[in-house]
């Protein structure tokens, strides 16, 4: 006994020893071993596994971070969220409502078909069915119209992306895989059909600032967005088309316009006499404001003939005789035309105070047969204007359009001209330079051709067009021989 004692207070030591004697759980660090074989090469920067990011636009946001804030405002972002409950398992809605749908779905269609699928296959659709972690996740960072729905998958590698950027509408739609609908129908509009539809042929005819800012969707959008002032277009021209109009990455929430229009400014008219914008701030009779969505519109469609163009035009004649073709902002305002003195133009008109919504309003009306969107081959229809004229079945509403017509030829006639589509053809023939016409002809012969190049007989409005007629007739009569 006494023997085994001993050994325990023996063992005792021992772990003491072992308890305050060393360092750590495992000892003191020991010298460092051999190097070991090369791993593996990890991921570049930059460098992802999926080709589309999705994240609404997260990768983006490091240089573009002010285009990123703008785009979460916008309807795109939300397109998956709009869905009803219902539609977002329905694929023929998903194939627009989502990033990287790269498949075609037609309506019905219950389950994709690989043959009208394509790569990458790491979009919204190559998830489907997935309910994985990894494929709930990948749907909802692909959920909505993000960056890459427009400018293609950005991975893997995101250095590497070029992405697509197109100002067009005929050839390189970004918009068309969508909005398939409305374009169909602007390829129908003066402005899809412009210069025959050729864009080569566009750039010849309006490749010069004076002209491109409304003729060509490349320059509309540097006059008019100021984020593209200084951008680098390459010289290419479009015709006026979606990416026109619209920005698709500002919405209204963000501070940009209904419909994300790129501009609903006013308007102030290039003819003002005798208001001179250099001395007079209240210019409001010269103004177009207000007309929300239909701002965008006069921003082209107007006079463009300043006071002293104008002024030169009646004194000695000019090539291009009259205001810009497409005068209808003014028209439509009642103000801008040359007028007379002497006479009386007050310019009143029931569409000025009623049509809240200008152009838009019977332009682009919104149609259940169209499939529930607003027409884009702004092609107005009498129905558009029923909400005020109900049954209407034609635009000569209390028969305006005959009485302006009337007028137009008898204007025509009095000068010597076999009717007002004849003068309009020889106008400009006759007025480069002062050598056939007297100045007061010139003057009766302005409001003609105002009115024609408004191109509704009367339609915008009636009253400034019969004034401007009536007062060209008389004017007439008491200066012919």
């Amino acid at each position: 006994m006494k023997g085994r004692k001993g050994f325990g207070i023996l063992l005792a030591v021992s772990v003491a020893l072992v308890s305050f004697g060393c360092e750590g759980d495992t000892g003191p660090q020991g010298p460092e071993g051999p190097e070991g074989p090369q791993g593996p090469e990890g991921p570049a920067a930059g460098v992802s596994e999926y080709a589309y990011f999705g994240d609404f636009g997260s990768q983006c946001a490091h240089c573009h971070a002010t285009t990123i804030n703008d785009y979460v405002t916008t309807g795109h972002r939300f397109a998956y969220d709009d869905l009803a409950a219902e539609d977002q398992s329905n694929l023929y809605c998903l194939q627009c409502h989502t990033t990287g749908f790269n498949c075609t779905v037609e309506f019905g269609d219950t389950e994709l078909d690989p043959a009208n699928c394509w790569d990458p296959s790491d979009g919204y659709s190559g998830y489907i069915g997935d309910e994985s972690d990894e494929g709930v996740a990948r749907r909802a960072d692909l959920e909505g119209v993000q960056c890459e729905s427009c400018h293609g998958a950005m991975g893997p590698d995101f250095n590497a992306h070029l992405p697509e950027i197109s100002f067009s509408t005929w050839d390189n739609s970004l918009c068309a895989g969508c909005h398939d609908t409305q374009i169909d129908e602007w390829e129908t509009s003066g402005h899809a059909l412009a210069e025959g539809g050729d864009p080569e042929a566009l750039g010849d005819h309006f490749g010069r600032s004076s002209c491109d800012y409304c003729h060509t969707s490349e320059g509309f959008i540097r006059t008019y967005d100021p984020t593209y002032a200084d951008y680098d277009f390459g010289g290419n021209y479009s015709q006026i088309g979606c990416p026109t109009c619209h920005d698709p990455h500002v919405g209204e929430d963000g501070g940009g316009n209904e419909a994300q229009l790129r501009s609903e400014d006013d308007v102030l008219l290039s003819y003002t006499f005798p208001a001179d914008p250099a001395e007079d701030d209240d210019l409001t009779a010269w103004t177009a404001s207000g007309y929300g969505p239909g701002q965008t519109c006069m921003q082209c469609h107007k006079a463009r003939r300043d006071n002293a163009n104008v002024a030169n035009q009646i004194a000695n004649g000019y090539g291009h005789f009259g205001p810009h073709g497409s005068p209808q902002t003014d028209m439509f305002i009642g103000n801008g035309s040359y007028e007379i003195p002497g006479y009386t133009y007050t310019g009143a008109a029931a569409h000025k105070a009623g049509v809240t919504d200008g152009c838009v309003t019977c332009h682009m009306a919104f149609s259940e047969d169209a499939g529930g969107h607003v027409v884009h081959n702004f092609n107005p229809t009498p129905e558009n204007c029923a909400g005020c004229h109900p049954g209407l079945t034609d635009f000569d509403y209390n028969g305006v359009q005959t009485t302006i017509q009337g007028k137009l030829d008898q204007f025509a006639q009095l000068i010597g001209y076999i009717d007002a589509d004849d003068l309009a053809a020889n106008i400009d023939d006759e007025l480069t330079g002062n050598e056939t016409w007297p100045e007061w002809q010139r003057e009766a012969a302005y409001g003609f051709i105002f009115v024609y190049n408004s191109g509704d007989l009367g339609v915008h409005n009636s009253t400034y067009a019969n004034e401007l007629l009536d007062a060209a007739i008389d004017y007439t009569n008491d200066n012919l021989p």
